[in-house]
């Protein structure tokens, strides 16, 4: 519970920073922050129901779709961004349909690494590498909630230690949104009056 807290926290400190910047990117950190926040109390009260946690994995599914589509903000193509929300939408009805989160963790995936990162290697090439760092440490998290590495089991579990490697994720792609941001600035034109 604490360490989704921490994580709301971080990712709205940066829904903040950015939300002049880049409005795409700065929704991707509010819902994560939503998420995060929403998945902290139905860890912290269990009992209030199932309905929490998977509005959490909802507002997490909704983080997705906007880092997709702030990557591909420049690119004119309905079709992809429709791939990108019917991708996420099945796959967080499977993730709901099953009570699972591997559906979430494959999302994921597919989303930040194989549309982000394969994305910009081979297509966009205009992403700062800051956020191709993050989203690969951002795995690492999925690795270690899939085989359920824990260090304690009430204080540091799988789920805080994702949390937790999310947070440095985050920081990553923030530092990367940024500098895209600056040479976004520096390459627009200037007016002559």
């Amino acid at each position: 519970m604490i360490s989704d807290l921490i994580l709301s926290i971080f990712a709205f400190y940066f829904y903040l920073q950015h939300k002049d910047m880049s409005r795409k990117w700065s929704m991707f950190f509010l819902f994560m922050a939503l998420s995060a926040a929403t998945g902290g109390i139905y860890h912290g009260y269990p009992v209030i129901g199932e309905q929490l946690r998977f509005l959490s994995w909802s507002l997490f599914s909704a983080s997705l779709i906007y880092a997709q589509l702030a990557a591909y903000q420049y690119v004119n193509s309905r079709t992809v961004k429709f791939v990108f929300i019917i991708k996420t939408i099945l796959l967080l009805f499977l993730s709901i349909l099953n009570a699972s989160f591997i559906y979430i963790i494959i999302d994921t995936a597919i989303s930040m690494f194989g549309f982000i990162v394969i994305g910009n290697l081979l297509f966009l090439k205009s992403l700062s590498n800051y956020i191709t760092y993050g989203i690969l440490i951002s795995l690492t998290s999925a690795f270690i909630v899939i085989f359920r590495i824990s260090f304690h089991p009430q204080y540091l579990t799988c789920t805080d230690i994702g949390h937790y490697i999310s947070i440095l994720s985050i920081v990553f792609i923030s530092k990367g949104i940024g500098e895209d941001s600056l040479k976004n600035i520096v390459k627009a034109p200037t007016l002559n009056l």
